[in-house]
């Protein structure tokens, strides 16, 4: 055995070494949401959608007839929601707003919009980044409850704050 042989083994063990070491700093970051951030989610309420994570506020957090702001009790809920999505590091979401079919449909989109960013601002309050938070008014086009009695009405009038898997 030579010596250049010797020492070529001698580099070669260690060059593998931080061969592999750098090959690790490459992959890609991990896609979704983490066990901790999934454990958090359903702690505050959060179920599993096709669109991703939804809270869906019904029955928690609800707007008279023709009313956009958010009531102390409806504020509290959302602050409390967005400062845990905050602490585990889930800092984009989507909020969509609903009405009931009371009215015109144009007059309840953007009164749906108004509820999205009613929560928003809460959200934003909070330190989520206003550029963070997508806002959707979807008007009376996605009822929960039947908009033929007032507490089917009531039901429908609502906001949804939803977290992408990815």
């Amino acid at each position: 055995m030579s010596v250049f042989s010797f020492n070529l083994r001698f580099l070669a063990i260690p060059l593998f070494m931080v061969l592999l070491a750098l090959t690790g700093c490459q992959t890609a970051p991990q896609k979704g949401l983490s066990p901790a951030q999934v454990a958090v989610l359903q702690q505050q309420g959060f179920e599993l959608t096709d669109e991703g994570w939804a809270f869906g506020l019904s029955g928690k957090v609800l707007f008279g007839s023709d009313v956009e702001s958010l009531n102390s009790q409806s504020t509290e809920i959302v602050e409390r929601i967005g400062k845990a999505l905050l602490g585990v590091g889930i800092d984009r979401v989507r909020v969509d707003g609903h009405t009931d079919a009371s009215g015109k449909e144009t007059y309840n989109e953007q009164l749906s919009l108004r509820r999205a960013n009613s929560v928003g601002k809460v959200l934003t309050a909070v330190g989520m980044k206003e550029q963070n938070i997508q806002l959707k008014g979807f008007g009376s086009s996605e009822p929960v409850a039947s908009n033929d009695n007032a507490a089917g009405r009531t039901e429908n009038r609502r906001v949804s704050i939803v977290v992408s898997a990815d």
